[in-house]
């Protein structure tokens, strides 16, 4: 068993108790949190909209359209004085509720009788069944108009049929009609051919109500009549294109808003600072922006940073260098974070070369044993370094390199032998004075870490340095394994210094004062490093 894997066992869970800074602080609440989620997850809304509204559009394009055309229909009801018309069964007759007439006329319309009639005129093969199907009658408000609309694949054809179907209506209504006024008019020629009227003497009623009979029996029926014939119309009534554009954005709205917010409770990844504050009473000590050059795992070297990441590191440094006061000891920084590929490396080397800058003695070590990045950031290769101090027993001085961009303020301990296998190194007693070693050299020793809550091959350092900054990526950052960072550092009793919250929007922290170049020194140049 590995050193410090057994001094991990010997921990007991009862004696681990959460420090002060372990405690959660005020979270984002209300509206704010959720409007930063949406900002967060604004690409996800965007795609969600667009694919929605997509589908609207194909659908549209794709969809049969449908045409709709209107007929009406006035309704007259027969007067109850009226004694002629109201001797014949069938016809609409005056209530005294209004409406019941016009739903009795528009229920009259979709009749199998009307359909089948219809069918003849419109010489098709389809049923009466079918063609009741595309028809609808229905009362016009409180008028004595009933409106029949029909449905067709075309413009002609919904005319057509609404048209045929008006005709129809007042054809079966007439030919119904005319029989009940036949079977009266013969039940009354036997009685009025049986009157004996004297010559001169006015018509009898029989004789009066026959002739009007045969009066009403050459025209239509007079409780109903087409009064406006149904036009083409100029348009589909289905698809509704505005309608289905506007509902797919609506639908891509509410699932993409949906889906944000499920994704922000089930993302295990660090989105905003706020989470951060929600966990730890840790100070933000900087924000370090996206750089336009972190295209791939390496390390961005000082003459590479953007005027907002050089100025993102200074204030790294300010807020680091200013709780000193008039203690000038010289301090060891311990730069970590919960996963690979956060900006630790990037972090390290920047604030070292801000410090060296700022006429401060610097060493920066690099205890990255498996996937050392400092070298490589600065094109250089060590051919003597930690391994050689802690394994050879080579002294620190003579493995230390210097910078010609940062004189003798900046050295630097590189990984001269990486790999797995170097990874319990800092457990040998060499490494215990490491630090001490380095501090009587220096104002400030910063150490490049690997990730503690991945492997935990520098934890023994942790014991000997002053701070530690903890270095967490939006976007990129598991927020359980920044507990399990947390809960490293409080088993040793490590109060954090703070977060450098690395990927946060150039323009949200720095603007008027960036926009001209920076440079770290009168010049950037690639380092040229010498013994």
């Amino acid at each position: 068993m590995a050193p410090l894997a057994f001094v991990f066992s010997l921990i007991e869970p009862a004696h681990i108790h959460a420090q002060d800074w372990q405690l959660p602080g005020e979270a984002q609440q209300g509206l704010r949190r959720y409007v930063q989620t949406i900002r967060e997850r604004w690409k996800l809304i965007a795609l969600s909209v667009l694919v929605t509204t997509g589908v609207a559009t194909a659908y549209v394009v794709t969809a049969q359209k449908t045409y709709k055309a209107e007929a009406d229909l006035i309704v007259t009801p027969i007067a109850g004085q009226d004694t002629t018309l109201n001797s014949i069964p069938g016809l609409i007759r005056e209530s005294s509720d209004p409406t019941r007439n016009v739903q009795t006329a528009a229920r009259l319309v979709t009749t199998i009788d009307v359909a089948r009639r219809a069918k003849a005129k419109l010489n098709t093969n389809r049923t009466p069944r079918s063609l009741l199907g595309d028809v609808q009658a229905s009362p016009v408000a409180q008028s004595d108009i009933v409106a029949i609309t029909a449905t067709g694949s075309s413009p002609s054809s919904a005319q057509n049929l609404a048209n045929v179907f008006a005709d129809s209506v007042i054809a079966d209504r007439t030919q119904k009609f005319h029989d009940q006024v036949d079977v009266r008019i013969n039940a009354l020629k036997p009685q009025v051919a049986a009157l004996h009227e004297p010559a001169g003497s006015p018509p009898s009623e029989l004789r009066t109500q026959l002739s009007e009979l045969e009066t009403v029996r050459a025209g239509n029926d007079p409780t109903m009549r087409v009064d406006t014939r149904a036009d083409k119309p100029t348009s589909p009534s289905w698809p509704k294109k505005k309608l289905s554009i506007i509902a797919g954005i609506v639908a891509g709205l509410a699932l993409g808003i949906g889906g944000a917010f499920a994704a922000s409770v089930f993302d295990p990844r660090l989105r905003r600072e706020e989470q951060l504050r929600a966990l730890y009473r840790l100070p933000i000590l900087a924000r370090i922006p996206v750089e336009s050059r972190a295209r791939s795992e390496n390390a961005i070297a000082p003459h590479q940073l953007s005027p907002a990441g050089v100025e993102a590191y200074r204030t790294l440094r300010a807020t680091l260098t200013a709780p000193r006061g008039r203690d000038d000891r010289p301090r060891a920084v311990l730069i970590t974070g919960a996963s690979p590929s956060e900006g630790k490396t990037t972090t390290a080397l920047n604030l070292a070369a801000s410090l060296a800058l700022s006429g401060k003695r610097v060493i920066l070590i690099e205890s990255d044993l498996r996937r050392p990045k400092v070298g490589k950031a600065l094109g250089i290769s060590a051919s003597r370094g930690i391994a050689s101090v802690l394994i050879d027993g080579l002294p620190l001085h003579e493995a230390l390199m210097t910078s010609d961009a940062y004189g003798e303020n900046l050295k630097l301990l590189l990984v001269d032998r990486a790999g797995e296998w170097m990874a319990d190194q800092f457990s040998l007693p060499a490494a215990r004075g490491l630090v001490d070693e380095a501090k009587e050299s220096a104002d400030y020793v910063i150490i490049d870490s690997p990730p503690l809550a991945e492997v935990i091959d520098a934890l023994p350092l942790v014991q000997m340095t002053d701070d530690v900054v903890i270095v967490c990526r939006l976007g990129r950052t598991h927020i359980n394994r920044l507990q399990r960072l947390g809960e490293i550092l409080a088993q040793y009793n490590i109060r954090p210094a703070g977060f450098a919250v690395v990927g946060v929007s150039p323009t949200a922290e720095y603007g008027y004062y960036t926009e001209r170049p920076v440079r770290l020194s009168e010049e950037p140049r690639t380092p040229v490093l010498t013994r």
